[in-house]
């Protein structure tokens, strides 16, 4: 009863879009998670009594192809579009991120004459880079040296040091005046990442946008780019971030995908001929041809894999990976919103509520914040994205109260006088209420119940290794030919049948369903040329 054509090892958004497309190619799919629900992150998960949502907070990367092609809207994902798509104050006032270009250059321009066309002539060099450099999400990329030989252009050779080997820091200060407009793309570009943008190659974090405009061949202008995954808004999902993994497990079910939940996954079984299936905690088997895992590939390679898989050398490389992750969680129940301190005249206080926020002014702050982090200490300025998913998606609490939900980063995973307990734990999160409040004037007065969320709790309750949401740092030498080791960096691995997925892999982590997609793909690729050879 347990024999399958695939086995899918995790159950996180890109472990279900992998065997939906499996399971709509006919195939007879398992999907084996460890915990009782399915998602990860992105599933639903009850922080407050009675109050269920997804610990992301990432409208907007979701692949329109895996929404387009799974057909997700029939299995109830709807979208609200949201306008503006995000707010971060500066000196009391607030940036709106309009959709109209006009209306953010307006604001640019206030922070420095000419900074508007500073910044798109940034963002357009970058997307000239990426054309050029031929990059696609869809497939993985070639080794950095590779990608170098593919530039005849002297400022381009230019551009690609400054953005590959140079500094997040570096780039930003070269190329722009405000400290306004510097901290707009640094929180874009590094998010969740404990790297300093001092580091070499951290501004690696744009490319991803150009490299998904390229790769659609999509126009530049009006709402076409809008449309392409990194690029702008997908749209905030109705019924918070876990609506996508809802419809997900619904196309699954559809095409007679079992999932099964509870199942933790100890080993990878293999033998001569190539993966054979895998084995639970509990002895349980499922054995199939061929096996996906989507889990964090440190987690693979050093628990669920031997030596003799692919040999002791690439386990122990991958197993090796630093996690680095801050990841830290707020929940709030509040009884009413609070107006928003800075807003435009123009801005409509409902619509903008209803966008992600942003929690970070300075390019300085942020360097200081994530260093203070590398050495164990909290940061006293926390960089925070944030929603209110009850304005888009009202049946989240029964009554008239609000949830606010909040990821904050630079919480590090060891801090350096003593493990993480609930005094330190609230001393933080009370800490981020204090930040927000700069935005949300007397937010903390209209609170009527909290949940905060360390990052070992994270680790322990969402899997999570160190509380790393993209399963290891995003540099240039991580992504490019080398994610999780050069050895596995398509997907497929030295041994037969096996193959890796999910944020471990290109391209990186956030709620894209890329890698998942990828992956599919190429299994798909591998029995199609498997058949016309026995044929």
């Amino acid at each position: 009863m347990n024999r399958f054509d695939v086995v899918v090892v995790g159950g996180g958004h890109n472990g279900l879009v992998t065997a939906a497309y499996l399971g709509r190619a006919g195939l007879r799919v398992a999907v084996i998670e460890s915990r009782q629900r399915l998602g990860g992150p992105c599933g639903g998960y009850a922080f407050l009594p009675g109050r269920s949502l997804a610990f992301t907070n990432s409208p907007g990367s979701l692949n329109p192809a895996v929404v387009h092609e799974l057909r997700l809207a029939d299995h109830g994902l709807r979208f609200v579009r949201a306008d503006p798509t995000v707010v971060q104050q500066f000196d009391g006032r607030c940036f709106l991120g309009w959709r109209d270009p006009a209306r953010v250059d307006r604001q640019l321009d206030r922070f420095a004459p000419g900074e508007a066309d500073r910044y798109r002539e940034l963002i357009s060099a970058l997307e000239r880079l990426g054309a050029s450099l031929r990059v696609s999400l869809d497939e993985p990329p070639p080794g950095l040296a590779e990608l170098r030989e593919r530039l005849t252009d002297p400022e381009e050779h230019k551009l690609f040091s400054a953005v590959f080997e140079g500094s997040l820091t570096g780039l930003l200060e070269t190329r722009l005046v405000s400290d306004q407009a510097k901290a707009l793309l640094a929180l874009l570009a590094l998010n969740a990442q404990l790297v300093p943008p001092s580091t070499p190659g951290s501004a690696v974090g744009l490319m991803m946008r150009p490299f998904a405009l390229a790769a659609a061949g999509a126009p530049r202008s009006g709402d076409a780019a809008e449309r392409v995954a990194l690029r702008g808004s997908t749209g905030l999902p109705v019924g918070s971030m876990s609506a996508i993994v809802d419809a997900l497990e619904d196309c699954c079910r559809t095409h007679d995908v079992t999932l099964r939940t509870g199942s933790p996954v100890v080993r990878i079984l293999h033998g001569p001929a190539g993966v054979r299936g895998v084995v639970t905690a509990t002895g349980e088997e499922f054995t199939a041809d061929r096996v996906v895992s989507a889990v964090n590939p440190v987690h693979l390679f050093r628990d669920l894999l031997d030596d003799a898989a692919m040999g002791p050398g690439i386990r122990a490389e991958v197993a090796g990976t630093a996690m680095r992750g801050s990841a830290f969680k707020v929940v709030l129940e509040v009884d009413s919103l609070p107006a928003y301190a800075g807003l435009p005249a123009d801005a409509d206080p409902e619509r903008v509520r209803a966008c992600q926020f942003r929690v970070g002014s300075s390019l300085g702050g942020i360097e200081e914040s994530i260093s203070r982090a590398l050495l164990g200490h909290a940061s006293d300025q926390p960089l925070m994205w944030g929603l209110i998913p009850t304005l888009t998606s009202p049946g989240l609490t029964p009554g008239k109260t609000h949830l606010i939900s909040v990821n904050a980063w630079h919480a590090p995973y060891r801090p350096h006088d003593g493990p993480w307990d609930a005094e330190r734990t609230d001393r933080f999160g009370r800490r981020c209420v204090e930040e927000l409040s700069r935005l949300m004037p007397g937010l903390a007065d209209r609170v009527v119940d909290h949940r905060f969320m360390n990052p070992v709790e994270i680790e322990s309750e969402l899997g999570l290794m160190e509380s790393n949401i993209t399963h290891g740092d995003m540099l240039p030498g991580n992504l490019f030919g080398a994610r999780p080791h050069p050895e596995v960096a398509g997907y497929r691995t030295p041994l037969p049948g096996f193959y890796v997925s999910g944020a471990g892999t290109w391209p990186g982590g956030y709620v894209t369903g890329t890698p998942g997609r990828n992956t599919a793909k190429a299994v798909l690729q591998d029995l199609h040329h498997e058949q016309r050879r026995q044929a």
